[in-house]
């Protein structure tokens, strides 16, 4: 069994991505929840360590988990650890790609703002998508390698960006971007909580974007003999379609307070009257 702990972790910081595959089997939820909680793992330290040295310091610590799998040193008495050790040993997942993860997260320790909207999509590539890529990799439905890619783009990618336009408050509050603007006097609006017509044309761009992408990725899959079961590990993201539509008609709603989720609960007697 999972350890409960890192499960239960996983569950509740990480539920779009937790509960895409509850219908799987144990052993291939286990493979998949010991990579989620891998990002998990990563991705926390940029909250929960204020000094920026000894984020980066942590960083280095897990590269150098990653390249010694398959040694002495490979932390075989952590399940989770233990998982990954075992996933890269049968060659199901490339340490490449777990490093690819691993230095991606340099960007959230460094509280810089993206560059540019390239800098911001190869993040996402790296991250989101590089994630789905290798939780369909534990999938023999999923044994075409160009399927694998082409799919985790069209849902990894926008996956990815629906998080970042739906956490814009919880990041900004952290002193975090979310996703790329063009200006500093739009950094500074955005961490004001304050929206103008640049901000706007972002959220709106992005929104579109990810309608795009899912598009893409329906047409893809009509075009193959997955069963529909294997489909809602990729269709996490439609979950988001609701809270989305509503921010593209309001933007300003990018800055609320609360959680996400919380936020999709509070609007949900709202949304129906919004959309239809």
């Amino acid at each position: 069994m999972i350890d409960n702990n890192w499960l239960s972790s996983l569950k509740k910081f990480d539920r779009e991505r937790f509960n895409s595959f509850q219908h799987l089997s144990v052993e291939k939820r286990k493979k998949i929840s010991a990579i989620y909680f891998f990002n998990l793992e990563l991705a926390n330290i940029a909250w929960n360590v204020t000094e920026p040295e000894l984020r980066y310091l942590k960083l280095r610590w897990w590269e150098e988990f990653v390249k010694s799998i398959n040694t002495e040193s490979s932390f075989k008495t952590n399940e989770y650890l233990s998982i990954l050790s075992n996933l890269v040993s049968e060659k199901v997942l490339s340490k490449n790609d777990l490093l690819r993860l691993i230095n991606a997260r340099e960007f959230d320790c460094s509280n810089k703002p993206f560059d540019s909207l390239d800098q911001q999509m190869e993040y996402l590539r790296d991250t989101s998508q590089n994630l789905l890529f290798m939780g369909l990799s534990c999938l023999q439905e999923f044994s075409d390698k160009s399927l694998r890619k082409n799919l985790s783009e069209y849902f990894g990618l926008s996956l990815g960006l629906a998080r970042f336009i739906l956490a814009a408050g919880s990041l900004r509050k952290n002193k975090c971007y979310s996703f790329f603007l063009p200006s500093r006097i739009d950094h500074d609006a955005f961490f004001q909580s304050r929206i103008n017509d640049n901000i706007k044309e972002r959220v709106r761009y992005d929104i579109d974007f990810i309608f795009h992408l899912i598009e893409k990725g329906d047409k893809e899959l009509k075009c193959s003999q997955l069963r529909k079961k294997s489909f809602l590990i990729l269709n996490t993201v439609k979950l988001l379609i609701p809270s989305l539509k509503v921010i593209k008609n309001k933007p300003e709603l990018i800055f609320r307070d609360n959680h996400k989720i919380r936020f999709k609960t509070k609007f949900i007697g709202k949304l129906k009257e919004l959309i239809t």
